[in-house]
């Protein structure tokens, strides 16, 4: 079979088939201007090249997912890239306020001495579906979460640290709990710790 020769769609219907000669004739098609797209917004040779994997990984995946009616192939796929650089984005912009306040997010310290294997696994459970949900906050609201929860800083210690007044800080933790009990639903420690 020719792949060069066919459309776009036609060359999806084979993807969705699991037909490697097609997804290898689209990456060959869309994966420059892919890795040009992820380029223009991160600015990173390295992460973009990992974006334009990850796309194409998931067009492999999802390609019996395309609907024509929808758009046109080219439309879902860098639908598809836009939505993986939008995530690397997100997670870098998360790494960044962990970093440059030098927190560590891969444990609480008042959980991390627990001799309680059963609390242990717990709180590394409410730990990661807390790190999940944090990308649903605005960044102001992530950085107070991010120092109280897993800095250990209380709110005066935020409010110094962030040089911002004690009531905003209160204020975006106030609005940042809300928002995350909406997506989990409040932790056993949130709720000791905040009322919830």
């Amino acid at each position: 079979m020719n792949y060069e020769e066919l459309e776009d769609g036609q060359l999806l219907e084979s993807i969705a088939g699991k037909d490697r000669g097609a997804l290898e004739a689209l990456y060959t098609r869309y994966s420059g201007p892919v890795y040009s797209l992820a380029m223009h917004l991160l600015r990173d040779p390295g992460a973009s090249e990992e974006v334009t994997q990850d796309t194409f990984f998931n067009v492999w995946r999802r390609g019996s997912s395309y609907k024509s009616n929808r758009g046109s192939v080219t439309a879902w796929l860098f639908s598809i890239a836009h939505h993986r650089t939008i995530d690397e984005l997100r997670k870098r912009r998360r790494d960044q306020t962990r970093v440059q306040h030098g927190v560590d997010m891969s444990q609480r310290p008042t959980e991390a001495r627990s001799d309680d294997p059963t609390e242990y696994a717990t709180a590394q459970f409410e730990s990661s579906r807390l790190k999940e949900a944090l990308t649903v906050l605005r960044p102001e609201q992530r950085e107070v979460v991010i120092l109280a929860y897993f800095g250990g800083f209380t709110h005066s210690e935020i409010a110094r640290k962030l040089d911002q007044p004690l009531g905003t800080v209160k204020t975006r933790m106030r609005l940042a709990i809300k928002k995350l009990r909406g997506v989990i639903g409040p932790t056993r420690q949130e709720s000791a710790e905040y009322g919830l």
